[in-house]
């Protein structure tokens, strides 16, 4: 890129001079003749022209081919930087943090960054070449008139560099209205929202949040920016002054050469004059190219910085090695745990000791606030506790290597993914390394009642599962949910996981399907440590042993048939839960 800009900032001033050669030869060549001195020179400076044309016409696409795939590959390389970086954050406190979130903002307005850095620099080095070429014609005249451009044309520059910098750190601290304003744009396009957006009338309401957030991201900006341009036009007029004096100068010397009888004069304008002029507009176009990079320099430092957060700033202890395989041989430990959620003072868990056996299941219930969907998120480290431990066979959880230590769980959380991916894909995802398996995909869906479902799609199994896609589908809420159960069931097939975690199995099932779960579940955990959340006390009868939590603190720990005996709290919301139930029969 380098080599092919400075040839197509080099030939502009190589097709003036030659231009202005062949003008310049072209009287006394008519008076002596084409084989004269000056029709040799003439004939020269012609053909000199007609190859730097036809260069130019040569060196264009290729230079354009080569600027495209820079482009092309440093966009390919910030995106996949930015996401390898993102997605290696171990924990979940960063997605949780309005900082990050802003920056991860930044991140989207950079999506033009790749093309325009690339094509940036390629114009700035074209302009350079330019302009260090035109400065010789220029100086064809006078050594003082490229000197003078430069320095005539430095306080626009500075104007520039300054309104970029300002809007740059105001763009910056507003970006978090920016960000409101998408999320808003975001509900009037995505389908998730569109049901409520009309059902609710919420068209003008989102309209107008999106717009008050945008213009209070961008009203500072527009008001520094006029600021700024009535800067830049006052320097503007300044640098007319200076040019103006130079082509006055040029044109002053001309009269005088040509009026005492020199016909080089007119090469000489032609050349200094085309020159300042070329010059100028370089030394203008250097700078814009600056103030574009400046602009440029606000943002894609953020971007790179996200890049390598998970290595710097990982906010959790990756100091483990050991190998988590073959875990829990003799149960789960929580010792003394406290949490609080970051930037928070609220305790989610206080003081909480629970002993999970190994192979046995156990239900955690409670009501909303509890802490029981923070305990499965301290149990997978997405956090770590503020202050106690827990153990696995005894070892602290930080002692081992975080990635084996998730391959021992299969977990589907209450608000699991629908991958708009194929059915097989959102099944096999459950173990990466196996997901191209029918067979085990097969398997997983089998054990939970879904896979005949599936197979009865239009294309099976390979069905995607999204109807904006060609020949998808969506499924009911009941069937995404056997879907996400057969996802947690591949990783125990697949990786062969040995702590099953299921966060409101059944919040998507009617009465019938439940109880075809209750059925399942025996085999589903035979042989597993398997830890159960759920609203639904009916649900939680499937567990061994049924953990009732209040507030971060286990206050009551048996089996559902004890828990009753004792008629304490769990037995209290057994009633209240199961009294409608009752009166059609369906738990007699």
């Amino acid at each position: 890129m380098l080599v092919s800009t400075a040839i197509q900032g080099s030939i502009p001033a190589v097709i003036i001079a030659q231009t202005a050669k062949f003008l310049g030869r072209m009287p006394l060549a008519i008076k002596q003749g084409a084989s004269s001195q000056p029709g040799m020179e003439a004939r020269g400076a012609l053909i000199l022209l007609g190859a730097a044309i036809l260069l130019s016409q040569v060196i264009g696409p290729v230079h354009q081919a080569i600027v495209f795939g820079l482009q092309r590959r440093f966009q390919a390389y910030l995106a996949l930087r930015l996401m390898t970086g993102v997605v290696a954050l171990p924990g979940l406190a960063y997605f949780e943090d309005s900082e990050f979130r802003d920056k991860l903002e930044i991140s989207n307005w950079i999506g033009w960054a790749p093309v325009q850095s690339v094509q940036t620099l390629s114009g700035m080095y074209n302009q350079f070449a330019q302009m260090v070429s035109m400065a010789f014609l220029a100086a064809h005249f006078r050594g003082w008139v490229p000197a003078l451009i430069i320095l005539a044309a430095i306080p626009e520059g500075i104007a520039a560099w300054k309104f970029e910098s300002t809007v740059g750190w105001l763009r910056l601290f507003n970006s978090k209205h920016i960000r409101k304003s998408n999320y808003f744009k975001d509900l009037a396009l995505k389908l998730e929202s569109a049901k409520e957006m009309r059902i609710f009338g919420l068209k003008d309401w989102t309209l107008t949040r999106q717009i008050d957030n945008w213009m209070e991201g961008m009203v500072d900006v527009w008001k520094k920016r006029k600021r700024g341009l009535l800067f830049a036009l006052g320097l503007h007029v300044a640098s007319i002054g200076s040019i103006s004096f130079v082509y006055l100068s040029l044109l002053s010397s001309t009269i005088r050469g040509v009026q005492s009888g020199r016909p080089e004069a007119m090469e000489v304008f032609l050349n200094a004059s085309m020159g300042a002029t070329g010059m100028l507009t370089a030394v203008l176009a250097v700078f814009s190219s600056a103030r574009t990079i400046r602009q440029n320099n606000f943002f894609l430092p953020t971007v790179l910085k996200l890049m390598d957060i998970a290595r710097d700033e990982p906010r959790m202890d990756l100091s483990g090695t050991r190998s988590a395989h073959g875990l829990p041989a003799k149960g789960i430990r929580f010792e003394n745990v406290t949490f609080s959620y970051p930037g928070s003072e609220r305790k989610i868990l206080d003081g909480l000791d629970l002993w999970i056996p190994p192979a046995t299941s156990v239900a955690l219930v409670g009501e909303n606030g509890a802490g029981k969907t923070t305990l499965i998120k301290l149990l997978c480290r997405f956090y770590d506790p503020t202050s106690g431990r827990i153990t696995l066979d005894g070892v602290d959880l930080k002692d081992f290597d975080l990635d084996d230590l998730r391959t021992r769980l299969a977990v589907i959380f209450q608000d699991f993914v629908h991958y708009k991916l194929s059915a097989k894909d959102n099944i096999g995802f459950g173990s990466v390394e196996h997901f191209d398996d029918v067979e085990l995909v097969a398997e997983a869906a089998t054990r939970v009642g879904v896979l005949q479902t599936l197979q009865e799609l239009d294309q099976g199994i390979e069905t995607p599962l999204a109807k904006e896609f060609d020949g998808g589908t969506d499924l009911s809420g009941g069937q995404w949910q056997r879907v996400a159960l057969a996802r947690a069931i591949m990783a125990q097939i697949g990786k062969d996981a040995d702590l099953l975690i299921l966060d409101e199995p059944t919040a998507s099932l009617d009465v019938r399907l439940e109880h075809e779960l209750y059925e399942h579940f025996a085999e589903l955990s035979r042989g597993r440590t398997t830890l159960l959340v759920s609203h639904r006390f009916s649900t939680v009868r499937m567990a061994e042993r049924i953990i009732f939590m209040e507030e971060g603190k286990v206050v009551e720990d048996g089996p559902h048939e004890v828990l009753m005996s004792r008629g304490g709290r769990y037995a209290d919301l057994y009633d209240i839960q199961a009294s409608h139930y009752r009166e059609t029969g369906v738990l007699e």
